[in-house]
């Protein structure tokens, strides 16, 4: 049964479940900083352990502006820190760790007021408190993990289930294993629609295909307010009633297979071009106005829109996670889902600006770690994808998301449910 009742950060047991429950599974090789006010975990941050090792002061200015710096209110009042590494303790490494811990306390405390009131040092399935006076409890090289008492906690209500999380640099794995199965009448239909696309010119209208692909957004919102499982919901007929011809076919009973492969093959259409690929993330995160002002710059208008034009600034910042607003998370999460189901379906470089376009979903969530699987998968099978190679040049230039660097923007805030204070993840 999960533990109730508040946890004890200078418990090591209680600190590894927070981990787990905060990352889904306990992180490797990382440096994580966990905010805290008022008694509560608020943001938190994980990053590499041995970039930051490597440039403490730089890896320290980091967390602390993504923490406690501009855009991040509340901030939390006091920090937990933990250092995570594989190698056995030794003097050498609790050196270099200390030094590491000394140029991020003095950057929190100094510049931004926070405490750190906790430290672990968890190396080679043991663990210790570096600032604890007792050399009986923390000195070399501390505590078994294998001897904790570590309380179960209530999975976070974004995390897989089955009977052990997911860690996070398999989330590109979890994604794919997940899709539904490919139905073979399908697969065979839109063989025969591709084959009639390529064959045929302007056959896809751009804006009507972003509306259908707004629509199917639309549909999934519908769908988990009405059940909260993302199941089909037993009334959408006032969406349905927005749309007409082969859009409406997302409601097609599984008798009428050739309006869902129409349906499906105009999603897949979107995906087959890195422009289609790109307008899905201000459709997604602004609305449709954004991505057809987007489509209508494109197709070379200067009358549509201004530069001036703040719908336009917020179209281009949309791409860095730059806009003046939070963006539409629950909008975000239904492109997840219903990129998740075009899996089975996708080809070439609609399986390519697939996996793209979840690289650029975890960046944003700010969920490095992440967006790091989906750019390796994309990688692996298409190593000349672009997209994914500038999203992994992004997080070395710019690290965080400015929308997970703003806590108010990012996806964890407000994502309810837990019994806990909202949660910043800039991971």
């Amino acid at each position: 049964m999960p533990r109730r009742g508040p946890l004890e950060i200078q418990d090591p047991g209680d600190c590894l479940a927070l981990l787990r429950h905060t990352f889904s599974s306990l992180p490797r090789e990382s440096l994580v900083v966990v905010g805290l006010l008022d008694g509560a975990t608020g943001g938190h941050m994980r990053i590499d352990l041995a970039p930051a090792l490597r440039e403490p002061v730089s890896s320290a200015r980091l967390i602390a502006d993504c923490l406690a710096g501009e855009g991040s209110a509340p901030a939390p009042e006091a920090a937990l820190v933990v250092l995570i590494g594989e190698d056995d303790p030794s003097p050498e490494q609790d050196r270099t760790w200390r030094a590491c811990l000394d140029a991020l306390r003095l950057m929190l405390e100094s510049e931004y007021c926070v405490r750190i009131v906790q430290v672990w040092f968890l190396a080679g399935g043991h663990i210790r408190d570096p600032r604890c006076p007792d050399p009986q409890c923390c000195s070399l090289p501390g505590r078994r993990v294998a001897d904790l008492r570590i309380p179960l906690l209530a999975p976070p209500a974004d995390a897989g289930s089955g009977p052990e999380a997911w860690p996070l640099e398999k989330t590109a794995h979890r994604f794919l294993d997940g899709a539904p199965r490919a139905d073979p009448a399908m697969v065979a239909l839109l063989k025969e629609l591709r084959a009639d696309r390529e064959g045929s010119s302007g056959s896809f209208n751009g804006r009507r295909v972003l509306e259908s692909w707004d629509l199917a957004l639309r549909c999934q919102l519908a769908a988990a307010q009405n059940t909260g499982l993302g199941e089909a919901p037993g009334d959408l007929s006032e969406v349905q009633g927005q749309t007409q011809g082969p859009a409406a076919a997302v409601f097609a009973a599984p008798g009428e297979p050739r309006a869902r492969a129409a349906w499906f093959n105009r999603l897949l259409g979107q995906l087959r071009t890195s422009f289609g690929r790109d307008l899905l993330i201000p459709l997604a995160a602004l609305g449709l106005e954004h991505a057809v002002l987007g489509l209508e710059q494109a197709q070379s208008d200067p009358e549509r829109g201004s530069a001036e034009d703040p719908r336009l600034r917020d179209y281009a910042g949309s791409f860095l996670g730059e806009t003046s607003s939070r963006p539409d998370w629950d909008r975000v999460d239904a492109l997840e889902t219903v990129l998740r189901e075009l899996v089975p379906y996708a080809r070439e470089a609609e399986r390519e600006n697939l996996l793209a376009l979840m690289a650029w979903v975890e960046w944003a969530r700010g969920r490095g770690t992440a967006s790091g699987s989906f750019i390796d998968r994309c990688l692996e099978e298409f190593p000349h994808n672009e997209f994914s190679r500038l999203i992994e040049e992004l997080m070395r230039l710019k690290g965080v998301c400015r929308w997970a660097r703003v806590k108010q923007h990012s996806w964890s805030w407000g994502r309810g449910g837990r019994g806990s204070r909202p949660e910043q993840r800039p991971e």
